[in-house]
């Protein structure tokens, strides 16, 4: 049986809840953009008299930005799973070409990868990271 096949055995009702969650997620994350751009926008940027209220400030928007950065990231996850689910590809790996999991997809409506490939994509990650460190770190020890 393959992965798609799996998918054809659910209930038309679990993929109307997922299809519902995904887009009901997907307008509030919208809704909390849009509010964080709104209060960003709203505030007159005056800088504190005192430096450390000035870096606080600082801080506090740099938050804003990241946390507006983060939302759009997962908008963009969110409408990519819908596509796959008009397309019937929801819920397989973008790696393994198997099922991701009706627990991962429930915890996760957006994931495009089974725990085991999500793990190894995390892992590959972390060891380019460490690399791109110690390149950079061996560049400063040699000047």
């Amino acid at each position: 049986m393959t992965p798609k096949d799996q998918l054809d055995h659910r209930t038309a009702k679990e993929i109307e809840r997922f299809l519902h969650s995904l887009k009901d997620h997907a307008s509030r994350t919208r809704e909390s953009i849009r509010s964080a751009r709104t209060r960003r926008c709203s505030t007159e940027p005056v800088r504190a008299p005192d430096v450390m209220d000035w870096a606080s400030d600082t801080l506090e928007d740099e938050m804003q930005v990241a946390l507006v950065d983060r939302l759009s990231q997962q908008v963009t996850q969110i409408d990519a799973a819908l596509e796959r689910l008009t397309r019937r590809e929801y819920g397989i790996c973008h790696d393994c070409d198997e099922f991701i999991g009706l627990a991962r997809l429930k915890a996760l409506p957006f994931a495009q990868r089974c725990t085991r490939c999500q793990t190894r994509a995390e892992q590959f990650k972390g060891v380019r990271e460490r690399r791109r460190v110690a390149a950079i770190l061996a560049i400063e020890d040699e000047d």
